[in-house]
């Protein structure tokens, strides 16, 4: 999208033109099922960052309970811990505040889906709305609340490392949790996570971000709490949690969603209990396989059991649901809705739910080579008519067709001949005695630039009465030409006629064109 005030030129018009298409294209991959799916995600995702927080909050009591009962040598933890704390929820409201902000610019200000400083998914108007994800997160130039989120992201991240030193299992998962890398991208994070993402799937990212960081802060938490030297602190209070990463399944494929205590001992006794089992968790989780061979909404339910401290059996109830789909694909011509011949065509493709790596690409009419290993291919057809490109992965370790798309062939456009780039329709004697030749350019609003090179022409004058025509085998006047040229007496027409160009796809006739001398 063009930037601030000023003109926006032809190229700028056709970036904003191919934006449209691809988000139109896009639009059609995203069925109301899967928005509603991720509206569900975003529901379960706001109940575990608000049981999270509770889960800290209650931790941070104990370091009060440590320091009445070891005295003022726990003081300096409780510090430690209310300093990680702040910056905790620094990150967590500024996370927030972008959620409302993204809701905000989709839906309007009296948005039905934030009420106060909650968000209601089921209530979102604009759950599809990319441009609002895009104004908000990426902005025009890089501007937007991705980048300083991204910053504000790495300079906690940084943080809570200062405070675990050598511990490998704290490192090891802060680097977990707090990943901001794509590898095998050459795009930024931020434009990774967020480019082309609908509104209820980006503000269900960043509410993975705030879980992310209220777990990591519940880490940190308890690794002061330990330094204590506390063998044993009470929680007062304690609910199950679900962390659900695939609400939705490609039909085929299998996922896993972990139930876990939040803000418990990781040597507690309990069990979780579902669909007929009792799975005992290890350092306070257990996994739940989810099936993806039954199409459509799926729901998992049970309890965690555990003993409390005073010997009583005690239950927690959970549930998460996820849907699964059909697999589809995406083939996102990069420049326009059709491919030209002679020219390398980009075009994105992807399989939702897929590695890039288990995608498996082939055309009809033509070749399609990878570039690099993302989803980005270029496409070179043999020939006028249509191409077809198929799509095929590997899903649970089997090949499984995915679809095909189909797209015209076209040459391209006729390029435009000129006396150097004078594009009006009269020109003085001295421009004309200055120009060496002909030259030509493909059209203004065509998104490829191609080289273009004038073989031949002619040109014809009227002087005297009489016509005279003179030819060129070169982009160049020739010496006839040019003399003819010089001796022209104005004001007088000249025509500019027979011209050949080499292009991408051979030799073409180029229109004539027509100036008055004056």
């Amino acid at each position: 999208m063009a930037g601030g005030g000023g003109k926006v030129n032809p190229r700028q018009k056709m970036i904003n033109m191919m934006y449209l298409v691809l988000t139109a294209m896009l639009a059609l991959n995203v069925s109301a099922e899967i928005l509603d799916a991720f509206a569900k995600i975003e529901k379960g995702l706001e109940n575990t960052i608000e049981i999270t927080n509770t889960g800290n909050e209650n931790t941070m009591l104990l370091f009060d309970e440590a320091i009445t009962t070891m005295g003022e040598k726990a003081r300096p933890w409780k510090e430690k811990a209310e300093l990680t704390r702040g910056k905790t929820k620094d990150v967590v409201n500024f996370i927030r505040d972008i959620k409302i902000e993204v809701i905000k610019a989709g839906d309007g200000k009296l948005s039905r889906g934030i009420k106060g400083s909650r968000i209601v998914p089921d209530s979102i108007e604009a759950m599809d709305d990319r441009e609002a994800v895009h104004n908000v997160l990426l902005g025009v130039n890089n501007n937007g609340k991705g980048y300083e989120l991204h910053k504000k992201l790495e300079e906690y991240k940084k943080f809570l490392l200062e405070h675990v030193g050598d511990n490998k299992n704290l490192v090891a998962i802060l680097n977990g949790l707090l990943d901001f890398s794509n590898v095998g991208q050459k795009r930024d994070w931020e434009t990774f996570t967020f480019d082309e993402m609908p509104l209820i799937s980006s503000v269900a990212i960043l509410s993975k971000l705030q879980v992310d960081i209220l777990n990591c802060e519940s880490s940190i938490l308890d690794y002061l709490k330990n330094q204590i030297g506390k063998e044993s602190l009470k929680i007062s209070d304690i609910q199950a949690a679900v962390s659900n990463p695939h609400g939705v399944l490609v039909k085929g494929a299998s996922g896993e969603a972990e139930v876990f205590l939040a803000a418990i001992d990781k040597d507690i006794n309990a069990n979780a209990v579902y669909g007929g089992r009792s799975v005992p968790l290890r350092n306070g989780k257990v996994t739940i396989p989810l099936s993806g061979n039954s199409i459509g909404p799926n729901t998992v339910a049970g309890y965690i059991e555990y003993t409390d401290g005073v010997g009583e059996k005690q239950r927690r109830k959970f549930s998460f649901d996820y849907t699964v789909v059909e697999p589809s694909i995406a083939v996102s011509p990069t420049k326009m809705n059709v491919f030209y011949l002679g020219v390398e065509n980009p075009v994105d493709v992807s399989v939702s739910g897929v590695p890039q790596k288990d995608v498996k690409i082939s055309i009809s009419n033509g070749s399609i080579s990878q570039v690099g290993a993302s989803g980005s291919y270029i496409v070179k057809p043999a020939q006028i008519g249509k191409s077809s490109i198929s799509v095929s992965a590997t899903v649970n370790g089997e090949i499984k067709d995915m679809g095909s798309r189909e797209f015209r062939v076209k040459r391209i456009p006729t390029p435009v001949a000129s006396l150097h780039n004078v594009t009006g329709k009269t020109i003085t004697k001295s421009q004309l005695s200055a120009i060496q030749g002909v030259v030509a350019k493909m059209p203004d609003d065509f998104e490829f630039d191609l080289p273009i090179t004038v073989t031949s022409f002619s040109i014809m004058v009227e002087q005297g009465g009489f016509v005279k025509e003179v030819s060129s085998d070169r982009p160049q006047f020739s010496a006839e030409q040019r003399a003819m040229l010089d001796k022209l007496k104005t004001p007088t027409r000249l025509l500019i006629f027979d011209v050949k160009a080499k292009t991408p796809d051979g030799i073409r006739d180029l229109p004539e064109i027509s100036y008055k001398v004056q």
